[in-house]
């Protein structure tokens, strides 16, 4: 832990973050002189992490499905508990067509879910949190991670409400659903259309809001006691710090599991209402079981 100290003073510099706990890339940083590799790093940090942390998910959830046997194993059984339990979780939303989205869904949890608990692990930071400050480089703060997460959401929610609704039923869909010529005058004169679009445009802007600054508020709780710390024991010039930041992450691991799940049912919402009335019907009468 000797290097904390200098590396959160590179990252508290005027051209810096929002205060979080020191990753590797910061260490980096404080011992990089500026050029075009320390302006890089600086700036695309938070996705340099996501596609670390992607690729680490990607290569467990392999493991964990390689080779299934009639009689499963302790990895099988914890895999195949996993597809049950998202599998009920969204059965009540999507009823029949659970199946046809828990890989969508299911993925999105985990992967968010490993994004907001990678702060947690020595080296990493939660990708979907913190903001660059400095000119361009604030892309490279985790909004551009939720972003990239809810216009994904975005895209598949319209290409399910185009695929099985048809485009000129989801075009009526967007007009308000008018039948009579009375209600297609009403549907013009309030400008319903207009509304209808509106709201399918801030959804993903909610979605990406709501888990950045969720997320950037926790980052900067675990950063903040991370350097008192540091701080409780600068007098004696030792490297190391009373570890603080331990009592927050009770509540980083309880938040970014609420985050992931919020933004997860969500999204299994809007596919819900993406799907044609009949479909909607369908759904009611799985989970209620025909009654």
């Amino acid at each position: 832990m000797s290097w904390c100290p200098s590396a959160w003073a590179a990252e508290s510099g005027a051209a810096a973050s929002i205060p979080e706990a020191p990753n590797a890339i910061t260490v980096l940083l404080a011992n990089l002189p500026h050029g075009v590799v320390h302006d890089f790093l600086h700036a695309w940090e938070n996705v340099i992490f996501a596609w670390v942390i992607a690729i680490a998910l990607a290569a467990g959830l392999a493991s964990l499905s390689r080779r299934p046997s009639l009689i499963p194993q302790r990895r099988q059984n914890f895999a195949e508990w996993i597809v049950e339990w998202f599998e009920s979780a969204f059965i009540s939303d999507l009823g029949p067509q659970t199946r046809h989205f828990l890989p969508f869904l299911g993925t999105l949890f985990l992967y968010i879910l490993a994004l907001n608990w990678a702060v947690l692990l020595p080296g990493l930071k939660s990708p979907t949190g913190g903001l660059i400050l400095d000119g361009s480089a604030i892309l490279s703060g985790g909004f551009v991670i939720t972003a990239a997460l809810a216009v994904s959401v975005f895209g598949y929610v319209q290409y399910t409400a185009i695929r099985t609704q048809g485009v000129v039923r989801y075009l009526h869909h967007l007009m308000g659903s008018p039948m009579t010529a009375g209600e297609w005058v009403l549907c013009l004169m309030t400008l319903a259309p207009v509304t209808h679009i509106l709201g399918e445009l801030v959804r993903p802007i909610s979605l990406a809001l709501r888990l950045f600054g969720n997320v950037t508020g926790d980052d900067i709780l675990l950063g903040v006691f991370f350097v008192l710390g540091v701080l409780a024991l600068q007098a004696t010039h030792l490297p190391i710090g009373v570890p603080l930041h331990l009592l927050i992450v009770p509540l980083v691991l309880l938040f970014g599991f609420v985050q992931a799940m919020i933004f997860t049912w969500l999204t299994s919402a809007y596919l819900k209402l993406a799907l044609p009335h009949e479909e909607h019907h369908a759904v009611h009468e799985h989970t209620t079981g025909g009654a």
